[in-house]
């Protein structure tokens, strides 16, 4: 009934575990969420790090991110977009102080002068047990055993460690791990998010047992989405997070619709 993706990304994989409706409706109705602060928040604040990076390591200062900010903040429209947010609705003034705090943050989890970065929003293209898989990889650092260090940033929360297992944690990365070693036969050692809202940083050794794990959830969701797709079957998982969703409180989620 309908046709599976030809690619499965790290976060379409999230996304189909988060909820099958959700992820029907966003792939194959194509009715996609609106951007959200916090989403925007993210994405400005990348943008601007990653141009940070692109400069000579003595000329990442703080002085330096605060012209980057401004010149992205014009050059991309910024503004515009997020005067179109809903919540909170049009404050520019504390979009721009909460990213700008983030930004600097990065100087409690490393010395940008002194970190080095191989590639930036690097493309791979692979294979997983026969499953196809895109995605960009944030940062990637080869080491002097050349193995690489995956990172990224992340402006939410540090994630409760009741809820949220290492492997669950750091699910994306370990996904963009097995797509190295299968696309350029590149080890991985490390994997670091950096939580930049708190100055956190946390890091995870990889190991084969959690590179299992990450395949079989792979195999796993890639499996139940062909089944899904056969049968035109995907089920809605509400739960406590529903209350945050789009779909539901549009009225487009079938689970709420008549409720």
């Amino acid at each position: 009934m309908f046709t599976p993706p030809d690619y499965l990304s790290p976060s379409s994989i999230r996304l189909y575990q988060d909820c099958p409706q959700k992820f029907k409706i966003n792939k194959f109705d194509n009715i996609k969420e609106p951007p959200s602060w916090a989403t925007e928040l993210g994405t400005f604040t990348h943008e601007v790090l990653e141009h940070l990076y692109l400069l000579d390591p003595s000329e990442r200062t703080h002085d330096s991110v605060k012209t980057l900010a401004g010149q992205l903040w014009a050059d991309n429209g910024w503004e515009e977009k997020v005067l179109s947010l809903d919540e909170p609705k049009g404050d520019i003034k504390k979009f721009k102080q909460t990213a700008f705090s983030n930004m600097i943050n990065l100087w409690n989890l490393e010395n940008p002068q002194e970190t080095f970065i191989d590639e930036m929003e690097l493309e791979v293209e692979s294979e997983v047990e026969g499953v196809r898989m895109r995605g960009f990889i944030d940062r990637l650092f080869i080491s002097d055993d050349e193995t690489a260090i995956i990172s990224d940033y992340k402006t939410g929360k540090v994630p409760n460690p009741r809820y949220n297992t290492p492997d669950k944690q750091f699910f994306q990365l370990l996904a963009y791990a097995l797509m190295l070693e299968s696309a350029n036969d590149v080890q991985t050692s490390q994997l670091d998010l950096l939580y930049l809202t708190e100055s956190t940083k946390k890091t995870l050794e990889v190991t084969p047992a959690l590179l299992a794990t990450a395949m079989g959830t792979i195999v796993e969701t890639k499996e139940a989405l062909d089944n899904a797709c056969n049968t035109g079957e995907f089920h809605c998982k509400v739960t406590n997070l529903c209350d945050w969703c789009h779909y539901k409180k549009t009225g487009l989620c079938p689970a709420f619709a008549n409720k």
